[in-house]
């Protein structure tokens, strides 16, 4: 069996924590980069939406078919039969 020295324990220790250090920081990057990507795709997401919204409504308006605004508006399910009627992706 091998005998430490304080020295030695002493490095393993410092040794220790850096890597403990360095995997937190790591963790703290990772975290980062995933909240960022979260928060583009989510905007982008958003856009799509908002834009497809508008060529439903715009087709829905030039064709006189208020009512259908209104229903689409309110009802997700009726919302996609027309995305799908109007071939709006």
């Amino acid at each position: 069996m091998q005998t430490q020295t304080p020295s030695s324990n002493s490095l393993e220790r410092e040794m220790a924590w850096s890597r403990k250090l360095a995997q937190m920081d790591h963790d703290s990057l990772i975290e980062s980069a995933r909240a960022e990507g979260y928060a583009i795709g989510y905007a982008e997401g958003v856009a799509i939406g908002m834009k497809r919204f508008g060529q439903l409504i715009t087709r829905l308006s030039s064709l006189g078919r208020n009512q259908d605004i209104e229903k689409a508006a309110n009802d997700v399910a009726y919302r996609k039969k027309l995305y799908l009627e109007f071939g709006i992706e």
